[in-house]
């Protein structure tokens, strides 16, 4: 009796503490409008999210050099030229993750459901950058959204802050 308790301790000791979540979210969605098809929910993780927050920020910096003279007669063009530079980087860095094998993008990247919910199951600790993609009417939009990681506890992540 007292064997099989030493070897139950040793065994619950041995256990390592879980170290993953969940993450869970909705996109917010302007009233009175639907997407024309499901969005599509990439997780980034801290590799991916520098890659690209950095990959965004140098192809505004050379559109900022390439446009400027446009962007002081037409405002409105800089923020047609910003969601470029985020799509561009959106593909570039899905680009990267199908080609890293040790990314399991299947576990990235998801669509929501008709009612806009999304869920990453199994997420390692850590900070991570969601972005959400769709299209309303003949715009596309992107969502996007910081959750840190640091329990066992579900995430919840309301997509609010569009880009740009």
């Amino acid at each position: 009796m007292l064997k099989a308790l030493v070897v139950a301790a040793a065994l619950l000791v041995a256990q390592k503490p879980e170290s993953t979540s969940l993450i869970t979210g909705t996109v917010v969605l302007p009233p009175l409008q639907k997407p024309s098809r499901p969005v599509q929910v990439i997780l980034l993780s801290s590799q991916y999210m520098n890659l690209w927050n950095s990959d965004v920020q140098k192809r505004l910096d050379v559109y900022w050099e390439t446009y400027k003279p446009a962007f002081a007669s037409q405002k409105d063009f800089f923020f047609e030229i910003s969601k470029q530079a985020h799509r561009e980087a959106t593909n570039y860095v899905l680009t990267r993750m199908r080609r890293d094998a040790s990314s399991n993008l299947a576990d990235y990247l998801k669509e929501t459901s008709p009612d806009g919910t999304f869920e990453f199951k199994n997420v390692p600790f850590g900070e991570y950058k969601v972005l959400a993609i769709g299209r309303i009417g003949d715009q596309d939009v992107m969502w996007q959204e910081f959750v840190d990681v640091r329990s066992s506890v579900p995430q919840f992540v309301e997509m609010k802050k569009r880009v740009p």
